[in-house]
Protein backbone atom coordinates (compact mmCIF):
# COMPACT_ATOMS: atom_id res chain seq x y z
CA UNK A 1 0.00 0.00 0.00
CA UNK A 2 1.62 3.67 -0.81
CA UNK A 3 2.35 6.01 2.25
CA UNK A 4 -0.51 8.24 1.16
CA UNK A 5 -3.36 5.29 0.63
CA UNK A 6 -2.83 3.84 4.58
CA UNK A 7 -5.90 5.37 6.55
CA UNK A 8 -5.37 5.55 10.41
CA UNK A 9 -8.51 3.80 12.18
CA UNK A 10 -10.13 5.56 14.90
CA UNK A 11 -10.56 5.09 18.50
CA UNK A 12 -13.63 4.26 19.61
CA UNK A 13 -13.57 7.17 22.16
CA UNK A 14 -12.52 9.86 19.91
CA UNK A 15 -15.38 11.68 18.54
CA UNK A 16 -17.09 11.80 15.53
CA UNK A 17 -15.25 14.76 13.75
CA UNK A 18 -13.04 17.38 15.13
CA UNK A 19 -16.15 19.29 15.71
CA UNK A 20 -16.29 17.70 19.13
CA UNK A 21 -11.80 18.47 19.80
CA UNK A 22 -11.72 20.36 22.57
CA UNK A 23 -8.82 21.79 21.26
CA UNK A 24 -8.12 25.40 23.71
CA UNK A 25 -5.88 25.08 26.65
CA UNK A 26 -8.13 24.43 29.14
CA UNK A 27 -7.50 23.41 32.90
CA UNK A 28 -7.93 19.90 34.05
CA UNK A 29 -11.31 20.50 35.47
CA UNK A 30 -12.70 21.72 32.73
CA UNK A 31 -11.54 19.46 29.75
CA UNK A 32 -13.18 16.87 32.08
CA UNK A 33 -16.13 18.37 32.64
CA UNK A 34 -16.73 19.34 29.07
CA UNK A 35 -15.65 15.74 28.32
CA UNK A 36 -18.58 14.12 30.80
CA UNK A 37 -21.35 16.71 29.45
CA UNK A 38 -20.35 15.65 25.87
CA UNK A 39 -21.06 12.00 27.34
CA UNK A 40 -16.90 11.04 26.77
CA UNK A 41 -17.81 10.49 23.25
CA UNK A 42 -19.86 7.30 24.15
CA UNK A 43 -23.33 9.11 23.33
CA UNK A 44 -22.86 9.41 19.57
CA UNK A 45 -21.51 5.92 19.25
CA UNK A 46 -24.46 3.84 21.15
CA UNK A 47 -26.66 5.98 19.22
CA UNK A 48 -24.97 5.12 16.57
CA UNK A 49 -24.60 1.56 17.43
CA UNK A 50 -28.70 1.62 18.40
CA UNK A 51 -29.40 2.71 15.05
CA UNK A 52 -27.83 -0.23 13.26
CA UNK A 53 -30.03 -2.31 15.79
CA UNK A 54 -33.29 -0.77 14.97
CA UNK A 55 -33.69 0.48 11.01
CA UNK A 56 -34.99 4.42 10.65
CA UNK A 57 -35.32 6.68 7.91
CA UNK A 58 -33.02 8.59 8.60
CA UNK A 59 -30.26 5.99 8.74
CA UNK A 60 -30.88 4.60 5.90
CA UNK A 61 -30.35 7.63 3.91
CA UNK A 62 -33.07 9.94 4.02
CA UNK A 63 -32.26 13.48 2.80
CA UNK A 64 -33.95 16.78 3.19
CA UNK A 65 -35.64 18.51 -0.04
CA UNK A 66 -32.71 19.96 -1.95
CA UNK A 67 -32.40 23.72 -2.83
CA UNK A 68 -33.43 25.28 -5.67
CA UNK A 69 -29.90 26.46 -6.84
CA UNK A 70 -26.92 23.98 -7.80
CA UNK A 71 -23.60 23.70 -6.46
CA UNK A 72 -21.33 26.32 -8.77
CA UNK A 73 -24.02 28.37 -9.88
CA UNK A 74 -24.14 32.71 -8.87
CA UNK A 75 -26.27 33.93 -5.75
CA UNK A 76 -27.03 37.29 -4.24
CA UNK A 77 -28.09 37.09 -0.96
CA UNK A 78 -31.09 39.27 -0.56
CA UNK A 79 -30.82 43.39 0.97
CA UNK A 80 -31.54 43.49 4.33
CA UNK A 81 -34.61 45.48 4.24
CA UNK A 82 -36.05 42.09 2.72
CA UNK A 83 -33.89 39.53 4.88
CA UNK A 84 -35.92 41.01 7.98
CA UNK A 85 -39.17 40.79 6.72
CA UNK A 86 -38.05 36.89 6.07
CA UNK A 87 -37.41 36.33 9.61
CA UNK A 88 -39.40 35.67 12.79
CA UNK A 89 -38.67 37.32 16.28
CA UNK A 90 -35.40 35.51 16.64
CA UNK A 91 -33.59 36.03 13.26
CA UNK A 92 -34.82 32.63 12.10
CA UNK A 93 -36.59 30.69 9.08
CA UNK A 94 -37.58 27.39 9.57
CA UNK A 95 -35.68 27.79 12.64
CA UNK A 96 -32.06 28.25 11.02
CA UNK A 97 -30.67 31.64 12.47
CA UNK A 98 -29.50 34.48 10.16
CA UNK A 99 -26.47 35.09 12.33
CA UNK A 100 -24.81 38.50 13.27
CA UNK A 101 -21.86 37.36 11.26
CA UNK A 102 -23.66 36.97 7.82
CA UNK A 103 -25.20 40.63 7.98
CA UNK A 104 -22.56 41.96 6.20
CA UNK A 105 -23.11 39.45 3.35
CA UNK A 106 -26.53 41.28 2.19
CA UNK A 107 -26.65 42.00 -1.73
CA UNK A 108 -23.65 40.64 -2.06
CA UNK A 109 -22.84 38.17 -4.56
CA UNK A 110 -21.47 34.11 -4.03
CA UNK A 111 -21.23 30.98 -5.42
CA UNK A 112 -23.01 27.88 -4.02
CA UNK A 113 -20.08 25.30 -2.76
CA UNK A 114 -23.26 22.86 -1.43
CA UNK A 115 -26.06 21.97 -1.31
CA UNK A 116 -27.02 20.90 2.82
CA UNK A 117 -29.34 18.37 2.71
CA UNK A 118 -27.93 16.61 5.95
CA UNK A 119 -25.68 17.42 8.95
CA UNK A 120 -24.63 16.35 12.15
CA UNK A 121 -25.58 19.19 14.29
CA UNK A 122 -23.59 20.67 17.66
CA UNK A 123 -24.80 17.84 19.85
CA UNK A 124 -24.08 15.28 17.59
CA UNK A 125 -27.29 14.02 16.14
CA UNK A 126 -27.76 13.84 12.56
CA UNK A 127 -30.90 16.30 11.15
CA UNK A 128 -32.39 16.57 7.26
CA UNK A 129 -32.15 19.72 6.14
CA UNK A 130 -34.18 21.66 3.51
CA UNK A 131 -33.48 24.17 0.96
CA UNK A 132 -30.22 25.32 2.41
CA UNK A 133 -27.11 25.85 0.92
CA UNK A 134 -23.20 26.75 1.92
CA UNK A 135 -21.49 29.92 -0.39
CA UNK A 136 -17.96 30.65 -0.77
CA UNK A 137 -16.51 33.06 1.36
CA UNK A 138 -18.96 33.40 4.35
CA UNK A 139 -18.07 31.17 7.77
CA UNK A 140 -18.39 32.55 11.19
CA UNK A 141 -15.57 34.74 11.22
CA UNK A 142 -17.51 37.30 9.51
CA UNK A 143 -16.52 39.59 7.23
CA UNK A 144 -12.95 40.64 9.10
CA UNK A 145 -12.49 36.82 10.21
CA UNK A 146 -12.67 38.36 13.83
CA UNK A 147 -15.98 37.09 14.66
CA UNK A 148 -17.67 33.84 15.35
CA UNK A 149 -16.12 30.65 17.15
CA UNK A 150 -12.74 31.18 15.79
CA UNK A 151 -13.11 27.89 13.58
CA UNK A 152 -14.87 29.75 10.81
CA UNK A 153 -17.38 27.25 10.54
CA UNK A 154 -19.41 27.42 6.97
CA UNK A 155 -22.58 29.29 7.34
CA UNK A 156 -25.74 28.23 6.09
CA UNK A 157 -28.08 29.89 3.97
CA UNK A 158 -31.76 29.29 2.84
CA UNK A 159 -32.89 29.27 -0.54
CA UNK A 160 -35.30 32.34 0.75
CA UNK A 161 -32.39 34.37 1.31
CA UNK A 162 -31.02 33.88 -2.00
CA UNK A 163 -31.63 34.63 -5.32
CA UNK A 164 -30.02 34.28 -8.66
CA UNK A 165 -27.05 36.34 -9.84
CA UNK A 166 -24.69 36.69 -12.94
CA UNK A 167 -21.07 36.27 -11.72
CA UNK A 168 -19.02 38.96 -10.81
CA UNK A 169 -15.93 40.44 -12.46
CA UNK A 170 -13.86 39.93 -9.70
CA UNK A 171 -13.81 37.00 -6.58
CA UNK A 172 -15.76 38.22 -4.09
CA UNK A 173 -14.50 35.98 -1.24
CA UNK A 174 -13.18 37.19 1.87
CA UNK A 175 -9.00 37.67 2.29
CA UNK A 176 -7.90 35.08 4.54
CA UNK A 177 -6.21 36.05 7.31
CA UNK A 178 -2.54 34.67 6.99
CA UNK A 179 -2.30 37.39 4.26
CA UNK A 180 1.19 36.45 3.08
CA UNK A 181 1.40 33.67 0.36
CA UNK A 182 2.50 30.57 2.90
CA UNK A 183 2.32 27.23 1.96
CA UNK A 184 2.35 23.72 3.48
CA UNK A 185 3.43 20.37 2.28
CA UNK A 186 1.21 17.72 4.69
CA UNK A 187 3.67 15.65 6.35
CA UNK A 188 3.78 11.51 5.82
CA UNK A 189 0.86 9.48 7.55
CA UNK A 190 3.89 7.64 9.50
CA UNK A 191 5.15 11.40 10.71
CA UNK A 192 1.54 11.99 12.00
CA UNK A 193 0.66 9.38 13.41
CA UNK A 194 3.64 9.43 15.60
CA UNK A 195 2.38 12.62 17.32
CA UNK A 196 -0.90 11.53 18.29
CA UNK A 197 -2.31 10.07 21.66
CA UNK A 198 -4.24 6.93 22.02
CA UNK A 199 -7.60 8.92 21.26
CA UNK A 200 -5.73 9.14 17.82
CA UNK A 201 -5.79 13.70 19.06
CA UNK A 202 -2.55 15.67 18.80
CA UNK A 203 -3.41 18.37 21.79
CA UNK A 204 -6.88 17.73 21.52
CA UNK A 205 -7.59 17.84 17.61
CA UNK A 206 -8.44 14.65 16.15
CA UNK A 207 -6.94 13.53 12.80
CA UNK A 208 -9.74 12.29 10.81
CA UNK A 209 -8.54 8.95 8.49
CA UNK A 210 -9.93 10.84 5.56
CA UNK A 211 -6.96 13.49 6.16
CA UNK A 212 -4.47 10.79 5.28
CA UNK A 213 -5.25 11.05 2.17
CA UNK A 214 -3.29 14.41 1.71
CA UNK A 215 0.01 13.34 2.71
CA UNK A 216 2.76 14.59 0.70
CA UNK A 217 0.44 17.42 -0.63
CA UNK A 218 0.92 20.91 -0.80
CA UNK A 219 -1.39 23.48 -0.42
CA UNK A 220 -2.03 27.08 0.56
CA UNK A 221 -2.49 27.97 4.67
CA UNK A 222 -5.57 30.23 4.51
CA UNK A 223 -6.25 30.67 8.43
CA UNK A 224 -4.30 30.33 11.13
CA UNK A 225 -6.50 29.43 14.18
CA UNK A 226 -4.65 31.04 17.60
CA UNK A 227 -7.99 31.16 20.01
CA UNK A 228 -11.06 29.44 20.29
CA UNK A 229 -14.56 29.40 22.17
CA UNK A 230 -15.09 26.13 23.82
CA UNK A 231 -16.66 25.30 27.45
CA UNK A 232 -17.91 28.31 27.54
CA UNK A 233 -14.42 30.69 27.48
CA UNK A 234 -12.18 32.00 24.87
CA UNK A 235 -8.86 29.97 25.14
CA UNK A 236 -5.68 29.69 23.10
CA UNK A 237 -4.90 26.87 21.43
CA UNK A 238 -1.84 25.46 23.11
CA UNK A 239 0.28 24.85 19.67
CA UNK A 240 -1.10 26.69 16.01
CA UNK A 241 -3.82 24.82 14.23
CA UNK A 242 -4.25 25.68 10.47
CA UNK A 243 -6.64 26.08 7.77
CA UNK A 244 -5.60 24.46 4.32
CA UNK A 245 -6.91 26.40 1.38
CA UNK A 246 -9.62 23.84 -0.25
CA UNK A 247 -9.59 21.20 2.22
CA UNK A 248 -12.71 20.39 4.08
CA UNK A 249 -14.61 17.73 5.52
CA UNK A 250 -16.40 14.94 3.45
CA UNK A 251 -18.38 13.63 6.57
CA UNK A 252 -16.57 9.87 5.70
CA UNK A 253 -15.81 9.35 8.90
CA UNK A 254 -19.79 9.00 9.95
CA UNK A 255 -19.24 6.24 7.25
CA UNK A 256 -22.75 3.97 6.76
CA UNK A 257 -23.81 7.05 9.82
CA UNK A 258 -23.34 9.61 6.98
CA UNK A 259 -23.72 12.10 5.00
CA UNK A 260 -23.04 15.60 6.94
CA UNK A 261 -23.11 18.07 4.41
CA UNK A 262 -21.85 20.93 7.02
CA UNK A 263 -18.04 21.22 5.26
CA UNK A 264 -16.27 22.45 8.05
CA UNK A 265 -12.67 23.26 7.37
CA UNK A 266 -10.12 20.48 7.87
CA UNK A 267 -7.87 21.26 10.94
CA UNK A 268 -4.07 20.93 11.12
CA UNK A 269 -1.87 20.83 13.59
CA UNK A 270 1.04 22.81 12.93
CA UNK A 271 3.20 18.94 13.91
CA UNK A 272 1.03 17.66 10.69
CA UNK A 273 2.74 20.39 8.39
CA UNK A 274 5.91 21.31 7.30
CA UNK A 275 5.75 25.21 6.17
CA UNK A 276 7.27 26.66 3.02
CA UNK A 277 8.35 30.44 3.00
CA UNK A 278 6.31 32.35 0.04
CA UNK A 279 5.47 29.70 -2.21
CA UNK A 280 8.82 28.94 -2.56
CA UNK A 281 10.15 25.15 -2.09
CA UNK A 282 12.67 25.99 0.83
CA UNK A 283 11.45 25.26 3.95
CA UNK A 284 10.02 28.39 6.74
CA UNK A 285 9.17 29.00 10.35
CA UNK A 286 5.65 28.30 11.47
CA UNK A 287 3.54 31.48 10.49
CA UNK A 288 3.66 33.93 13.15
Amino acid sequence: MLEHERVPTVPFLSGRCQRFSNIGAHGVIARVAGRIGFGLGIRSRVVGLLKRQAPSQLRVGALGSASRYSEGQWVRVIDKERMRARLDGRSRLRGLEFSPQQWFSCGRVYRVTTVVRRIIDDGGTLRIVSRTVLVDGVDCGGEHGTAGCGRFCPMMFRDEWLEPAEAPAADPRSPATVTEPTFARVRSVAEIEGTLDLLGRRDGLLFMPEMAHYAGQRHRVSRKISRVWELEAWVDVPAPVFVLEGIRCTGAILRADGPCDRRCHALWHKDWLHFELSGSARPGQVPE
